[in-house]
């Protein structure tokens, strides 16, 4: 029998998941990684850390299946990473996440510009300060001596990749996602280059989410205790690939992620630029592009309100099942009362670091139930504008494959059936991100044929149908959310 062990790089925890040539999930090892941040904006964690995390994964790993029988090990990983290494490789600071706004003012600054609309349209990366592209630009300017020391500027994979080849390789599925890379031509873009101060060769080599490595350096192999060689496929990025991961691989199909952000994203097949409507376009492979927005406020908001207003640390699935049972006292709606959830500012769709969060609508007759229920309906409405945007973009969605959180709680995928109008779909496997890895773990090595046989793998374990009048409820109160922001919007 042959396996696959996909690493998930998150930003929260790092997973090895060991997969079988059925594409059932075998096992799940799992390491937290600790985040650097200040009130300046600052996000980041130590990618030496990471690293050693990864080693630690592998052998648990290699514990638990012959290394003759691994066919591959491949790698997803959370986006918009950026790290300064000297030419040792040796890294000049922390790993800066798309959780760090410190270059909010760059951003805010280029996104209004001809420059920055270039740069949009051309990566498909909004401008934001969660992006490579502004960060880099904030270096420079801000820190010209860790900008003139450094060789390379690196996604945390990207290091992980030297670390184990002394090679610096790209996929597209990163590449994609930093605001530099020309998504169309397949190249680095002349003008994000321009804007961010460096040229190509301050980055890595672009290769395809199928690449893979076997000629592993001999202190690594030795460290692993590896007497077979391993190929190591560079894989994608975390939200693309669980697209895959779920098999939402149509137009119609959309695939929606809660974990400590959120996401909804399509698959389309490679389009022609055109105006993307505040949405992103990032690459699977060179065929397969996923469209969409994320959130930064999904379980973090969740969870802030939890551990501050009802004294739950959320830390297991049982407090979750006691905050939705608390919420489901509450009516539809919540009597009027509304969340916008902005706590960490927001990304799609206002695309404003300096967003806010808050209450509307309490009254006397709300109690703590009415403000739980408001908390998960304004992460839902959230999540609801973006697949609204789209629709209209792409056309409609009727069904949407979940992972994350909300697939801990069938109350809430039946929230966001009513509240979608849509059919919500359950797969066997939560691990989304990491299963879609192992289906490009599985074609690179000759597994499956084409990735589009992932639907033969998929289990589907329960779908969930809107109500029509609950519907027509949320419908009323979607109206009234995604006035809010510009309606309360600082100048």
């Amino acid at each position: 029998m042959r396996f696959i062990i996909a690493i998930d790089l998150g930003t929260t925890h790092i997973k090895a998941v060991i997969v079988n040539h059925q594409a059932k999930p075998l096992q799940t090892f799992k390491l937290p990684v600790v985040s650097v941040q200040n009130e300046s904006g600052k996000y980041g964690q130590d990618a030496e850390t990471i690293f050693q995390s990864v080693l630690i994964l592998l052998k648990q790993s290699l514990e638990v299946v012959s290394q003759e029988d691994v066919a591959c090990i491949v790698f997803s990983a959370a986006m918009h990473s950026i790290l300064a290494v000297d030419k040792a490789g040796i890294p000049l600071c922390i790993s800066l996440t798309w959780a760090d706004t410190q270059s909010k003012a760059y951003a805010q600054q280029l996104k209004s510009t001809p420059a920055g609309e270039s740069i949009y349209k051309q990566t498909g990366t909004p401008i934001h300060a969660m992006s490579p592209l502004c960060k880099i630009a904030w270096i420079k300017d801000e820190q010209p001596e860790l900008f003139a020391k450094t060789h390379k500027f690196i996604s945390v994979k990207e290091y992980i990749f030297h670390r184990l080849f002394g090679k610096y390789i790209v996929d597209v599925g990163i590449a994609s996602a930093s605001g530099l890379f020309d998504i169309y031509n397949l190249c680095w873009y002349k003008e994000a280059l321009e804007f961010s101060g460096i040229d190509e060769s301050k980055l890595s080599q672009v290769v395809s989410a199928t690449h893979f490595e076997t000629a592993l350096l001999e202190s690594i192999k030795s460290e692993l205790n590896l007497k077979h060689s391993i190929p190591f496929v560079t894989g994608g990025n975390d939200g693309c690939l669980a697209n895959l991961g779920c098999s939402a691989l149509n137009k119609d199909e959309a695939a929606l992620t809660v974990g400590t952000s959120g996401a909804v994203r399509v698959t389309i097949s490679k389009p022609l630029p055109a105006a993307l409507q505040g949405l992103f376009r990032y690459m699977l492979t060179n065929e397969l592009y996923v469209t969409g927005g994320p959130i930064n406020n999904g379980g973090i908001a969740l969870q802030w309100f939890a551990e501050n207003f009802l004294g739950i640390a959320l830390s297991a699935s049982e407090d979750l099942n006691t905050i939705m049972q608390l919420a489901s006292k509450a009516p539809a709606g919540s009597n009027g009362l509304l969340f916008l959830p902005y706590l960490l500012g927001e990304r799609a769709p206002v695309w404003d670091e300096d967003a806010k969060g808050m209450f509307y609508g309490l009254q006397l007759i709300h109690r703590k139930e009415h403000l739980t229920r408001a908390v998960i309906e304004g992460i839902s409405f959230s999540l609801l504008q973006i697949l609204t945007a789209i629709e209209k973009v792409n056309g409609n969605v009727n069904k949407v494959f979940v992972s994350g959180i909300v697939t801990q709680s069938e109350w809430w995928m039946q929230l966001l059936a009513n509240m979608f109008g849509k059919t919500i779909v359950l797969t066997e496997s939560a691990d989304a991100s990491a299963m879609g890895a192992a289906f490009v773990g599985m074609y690179a090595t000759g597994m499956i044929d084409d990735l589009s046989t992932v639907k033969s793998f998929m289990q589907i374990t329960k779908t969930f149908e809107p109500d029509a009048n609950i519907h027509a409820i949320y419908q009323k109160h979607f109206e009234v959310y995604v006035s809010l922001y510009p309606r309360f919007k600082q100048k």
